[in-house]
């Protein structure tokens, strides 16, 4: 361990894929964000020097503290219900689109909320998260087979969904392609 951790930093590398990874189980991404934050915290609280090697455990605190809040949020919505007050839906996307990306997004964004929570999860985990399989595997309590399978049929969905759009979502040739997986090209994550 060392002894001045860099939490700022981390927080700043970390944060944006532990949110989209939160969003992916909450409601919103205000709540995302807040789920965020008390994962952090409660590490900070645990591991005070700071070590990376824990930072996998913040995918898990992030998942348990998601879990609660939805589960927390869903009694409220039922007992709200019951008493007529009316709860607005956020129908935020999961990711921030970059400028000019909005369509992209919204058309991936879609395809992501199509495949079973399962499925997305460990696609997000995977591939924005970073995590291995080991660690997702670890993270979300099932097998590392079990893991593999779902990311394999999630993969196979979104090129089953995407690949038809493939022309639309590259345009022009001539023009540079968005990217907004985390694949060094658009070409390479719709082959």
């Amino acid at each position: 361990m060392e002894a001045s951790f860099d939490w700022k930093r981390t927080y700043e590398q970390i944060a944006p894929q532990l949110v989209l990874y939160a969003r992916q189980l909450v409601a919103s991404k205000s709540d995302a964000e807040d789920v965020v934050q008390m994962a952090f915290v409660r590490w900070w609280r645990r591991f005070p020097q700071g070590d990376a090697a824990h930072i996998p455990l913040l995918y898990a605190a992030v998942r348990t503290i998601a879990l609660d809040q939805r589960r927390s949020d869903n009694r409220r919505v039922n007992r709200e219900a019951k008493s007529d007050i009316a709860v607005p839906h956020e129908n935020a996307p999961s990711f921030d689109p970059q400028p000019g990306q909005h369509e992209i997004t919204s058309i991936v964004d879609k395809a992501l909320r199509d495949l079973p929570q399962q499925q997305r999860e460990v696609v997000t985990l995977k591939l924005w998260g970073g995590l291995t399989f080991n660690e997702i595997a670890a993270t979300i309590g099932d097998s590392i087979n079990t893991v593999a399978g779902r990311y394999r049929y999630a993969l196979q969905a979104l090129h089953k969904v995407l690949a038809p759009m493939k022309d639309e979502l590259l345009g022009d040739s001539s023009a540079p392609a968005i990217n907004i997986l985390p694949f060094s090209s658009t070409r390479e994550a719709l082959s």
